[in-house]
């Protein structure tokens, strides 16, 4: 059994016209970084929020480390989760926030009554942490944020990554079982996006932590996941590495997600296509024989000018280092991103191959 396993989910939400989840399957391994990445609104936080107790499935079962958590009250589940926005105590300074979870004996999110811990002891049965061990705990942790010298900042004082980062020790320290992360990054500028995405790896190998990361971001998801799992309509098709979503898509859903932008009807027998274009040996191709589309990624160009593929440029977008082409080919309307440094204008001839990586039958 895997470390975290979750089977036949199914979830309602009165009023809705359908299920948000239908017989829900999903699997992830002691120390992976695994994530859900689909269309907003298509699920990914409900998962999150029945993984976490927040909201109860209407069949179906999630295990964690051998132990079922149907029916456990959130704080019983030994989990956490860092949410779009930090929402950090904001009457508290960082080192007070990171130490929050542990000062209290449980993993545990803003909105209890802290005066409860004025009686001295853990809320929900947990153990104390004693204060020298506390210390160097938030100290080390201050460190892997890479936020020394912040103990003492109010968080009124922080950046918006700082913020998150601080949202993600907060979590940390709790030593939950599994970490869930609702799209943390959906709030910040690009730059930072991806420093702090290099960050959460970075701190998931350190520690050894489990995470179940959402987002609707394929770039974002391929960045920091160990497997994507991709839900669409309420299920999870396929879960694998990043790299085999945008080589190997097993959809059109799937490739349209991951930017495969073109799609020939093809005739396949083995691991041969022809289409409008020509014929292709694909490798590593199902043995299957029958209809079928030849996708095309957009980068998949090469030749330029001197291959055996000839179009007509439609239309020309530059994009700066690369531009954009709309070419008719055979029939087929092509959309191809080309070096800048080839130069077509509108109603121009063109010649180019396509390379083998780049192409896939589905």
């Amino acid at each position: 059994m895997s470390y975290l396993e979750m089977t036949g989910v199914t979830k309602t939400y009165r009023g809705a016209e359908g299920p948000v989840l239908r017989d829900f399957e999903l699997s992830a391994e002691k120390g992976e970084i695994l994530v859900i990445l689909g269309a907003s609104g298509c699920g990914k936080t409900t998962a999150l929020k029945i993984v976490s107790g927040l909201e109860r499935q209407d069949s179906g079962r999630v295990v964690l480390d051998g132990g079922v958590l149907d029916g456990l009250p959130p704080e019983k589940r030994s989990t956490a989760m860092v949410f779009q926005k930090s929402l950090l105590f904001r009457n508290m300074n960082v080192e007070e926030n990171l130490s929050f979870a542990p000062r209290l004996g449980c993993a545990t999110e803003p909105g209890i009554k802290i005066a409860r811990l004025r009686r001295g002891r853990p809320l929900f049965g947990g153990r104390l942490t004693p204060r020298s061990e506390l210390r160097r705990k938030t100290d080390e942790m201050l460190e892997l944020l890479h936020l020394e010298g912040f103990g003492k900042k109010r968080v009124t004082e922080l950046s918006g990554g700082q913020e998150q980062r601080v949202s993600l020790g907060r979590a940390l320290m709790a030593q939950p079982k599994l970490l869930l992360l609702d799209e943390p990054l959906s709030a910040l500028d690009s730059g930072l996006k991806w420093s702090l995405l290099a960050h959460i790896k970075e701190l998931g190998g350190k520690l050894g932590a489990t995470m179940l990361y959402v987002t609707h971001d394929q770039k974002e998801a391929s960045a920091v996941a160990d497997r994507i799992a991709f839900l669409h309509n309420g299920a999870i098709t396929r879960c694998a590495a990043p790299y085999e979503f945008y080589s190997r898509p097993s959809s059109k859903p799937e490739a349209d997600f991951f930017g495969w932008e073109n799609y020939i009807p093809a005739e396949k027998t083995g691991a041969r296509v022809h289409c409008a274009l020509g014929d292709f040996d694909i490798p590593g191709a199902r043995a299957a024989s029958g209809q079928a589309l030849l996708c095309v990624r957009p980068e998949a160009a090469v030749n330029i000018g001197a291959g055996g593929i000839r179009g007509v440029v439609a239309s020309v977008a530059p994009q700066g280092l690369e531009t954009l082409y709309e070419v008719v080919c055979a029939g087929a309307r092509l959309k191809l991103a080309i070096n800048a440094r080839h130069a077509f204008g509108a109603g121009e001839e063109i010649a180019f191959d396509l390379d083998a990586g780049m192409v896939w039958a589905i």
